[in-house]
């Protein structure tokens, strides 16, 4: 890798650790991995190597790389101008298809990352209820902000009534932000009400990823959603899910379809727009009129909507509404992550995975366990440098998987709809050979 090299090195007189965002570093291969060029299922670096993508741009490319749909989308929005800063016929038309999708999609609002949104939606909900506190689940992820970017890197210590003490995941947080800030531990309801009864009348809203990919993939119970939906209506509450990894990953498009469980906003992002950059702010009419301009809350952006991105994901949602398209991805699904416990099992490697539809966690060190999956009981089994020896050793046999950092929980991995059969075939070809090295 003498080119990734050399550049590396020149990057590190101008970014900030050599990388243009802290997760492009790589600390399995020492740097950020420099691309020459991506083409549907494969990334193709500047020292000529090929890597089989099962990082897929952390969720953005479930249609892979220079999808022909997308890159016609991209040339109409060049020859139309580039359109930015206003709303075209297209605006509506992909309010359309998201409204046909997405359940609880009765007013709409783009934005450009899932940062972006889920900050906008935890602001509605202050304004729609009057109240402060957020209600968060532990080892969750919603982007990187004060208003909730805590408990997903480490544990808290947790109180007799379940409550986990609010611990910022960055340096730079006043105390004034985690004071508004509530966590709790995922899939457990008898926590959840004891803490809406503590702080009752001051919920503005809970917030959570339906499965939790930001874990590996860790799914909620239905039950468990359907509490939390009844809770919610008796408390006034407003209930978030955060579809920025899920959307589109799964039949019938949302984990809020999957689980017949429709939340009062959600907030979607990385597949919608299929690597270009488009996130989604979407809810029940009464709570979305109080942004502006008929409510009072703000949520607007120079760069929201630009025409590129939303005709690319007019593409994405056309795609996902195809009969077969979700058949294809279930099927290699069942293919890639019936082959990897395959492996887990041959080679007696302690560990499993577990995905759903397109993305999927490797939880080495973990036995899968006869029910829930438990956040805490992960973090003390995962075994990190059995994840780091195999992405190591991945990467040398030309797969790429995302940096596994030092946990507490598994990355998510995933693949695209141009990932073929015969690539997730190769795939657990050279994977045999890593798992037999593994033992």
């Amino acid at each position: 890798m003498q080119k990734n090299k050399a550049l590396f090195d020149r990057a590190k007189n101008y970014y900030i650790g050599g990388v243009d965002a802290a997760n492009r570093f790589h600390s399995v291969l020492g740097a950020p991995l420099y691309l020459e060029r991506v083409q549907g299922s494969r990334l193709y670096d500047v020292d000529g190597k090929a890597y089989l993508d099962f990082h897929t741009s952390a969720g953005a490319a479930l249609f892979g790389y220079g999808h022909p749909r997308l890159m016609e989308a991209a040339r109409q929005a060049l020859d139309r101008g580039a359109v930015m800063n206003f709303d075209t016929e297209d605006h509506l038309r992909l309010a359309e298809l998201m409204g046909r999708m997405i359940p609880c999609a009765q007013r709409i609002r783009l934005g450009n990352t899932g940062t972006e949104v889920t900050q906008a939606a935890i602001r509605l909900a202050r304004g729609y209820t009057g109240r402060d506190l957020c209600v968060r689940m532990e080892g969750h992820f919603h982007g990187m902000h004060e208003l909730i970017w805590y408990n997903h890197n480490a544990k808290a210590d947790m109180a007799g009534d379940g409550e986990v003490a609010t611990l910022p995941d960055t340096a730079g947080v006043p105390k004034c932000f985690r004071d508004v800030v509530k966590n709790v531990p995922f899939n457990d309801i008898a926590v959840l009400e004891r803490i809406c009864e503590k702080y009752r009348g001051q919920i503005a809203c809970i917030i959570m990823e339906p499965v939790s990919f930001n874990c590996g993939c860790y799914p909620a119970r239905k039950s468990y959603l359907e509490q939390v939906r009844t809770l919610c209506d008796r408390e006034g509450i407003v209930l978030i899910f955060d579809e920025v990894i899920c959307g589109l990953r799964m039949r019938p498009g949302t984990a809020q379809g999957y689980y017949g469980v429709t939340p009062d906003l959600a907030t979607f992002a990385k597949a919608i727009g299929g690597t270009f950059p488009i996130a989604a702010l979407c809810g029940k009419k009464e709570i979305m009129e109080c942004l502006a301009p008929v409510g009072k809350v703000g949520m607007s952006g120079t760069y929201t909507g630009s025409l590129m991105a939303v005709l690319a994901a007019i593409q994405c949602f056309e795609m996902a509404l195809e009969p077969d398209f979700y058949d294809n991805i279930e099927r290699k699904a069942e293919q890639l992550y019936g082959g990897i416990n395959r492996l887990f099992q041959r080679h007696g490697v302690k560990g499993h995975c577990r995905g759903m539809g397109a993305r999927f966690g490797m939880y080495f060190g973990v036995e899968d366990p006869e029910t829930d999956l438990d956040w805490r009981q992960v973090c003390e089994a995962y075994d990190v440098e059995k994840n780091r020896r195999f992405v190591g050793m991945a990467l040398e046999e030309g797969l790429y998987f995302v940096d596994p950092g030092r946990g507490p929980a598994p990355s998510h991995c995933g693949f695209g709809i141009q990932h073929t059969e015969e690539d997730l075939a190769l795939a657990l070809e050279k994977m045999d050979g890593i798992f037999a090295r593994l033992k």
